[in-house]
């Protein structure tokens, strides 16, 4: 279970504005991908894909789904989105991050 306070949720939506990060999600919505796959079909360098990865996952936006062994006999990890959507809004002069995860769990927070 994710639960997101008001220490995560700036990070949150840095990530979730920033362009690699949001492409990394979306690649992983619906099938997990390792990073050198997601590196080679999104155009990002891989240094910043695993960086990234390592961002998402310790937010709870990306998670560990299994592992795949390589050509050349590594075995590596795939990763699957947790957040499904993701809101951003003002209400009253204050910003609300709305995150909607693959099992329909909703979690709303302030953004200070």
């Amino acid at each position: 279970m994710i639960h997101i306070d008001k220490s995560t949720a700036w990070e949150i939506l840095q990530h979730i504005s920033d362009q690699y990060s949001i492409r990394i999600l979306r690649a992983t919505l619906h099938r997990p991908m390792d990073a050198i796959s997601l590196s080679n079909q999104l155009g990002i360098p891989i240094a910043v894909c695993y960086r990234r990865i390592k961002e998402l996952e310790k937010l709870g936006l990306i998670k560990k789904e299994g592992k795949k062994l390589t050509s050349k006999g590594k075995w590596i990890n795939l990763y699957k989105a947790n957040v499904k959507n993701a809101e951003v809004k003002m209400v009253d002069g204050k910003i609300v991050l709305k995150l909607t995860f693959r099992w329909g769990k909703e979690e709303e927070i302030e953004v200070e």
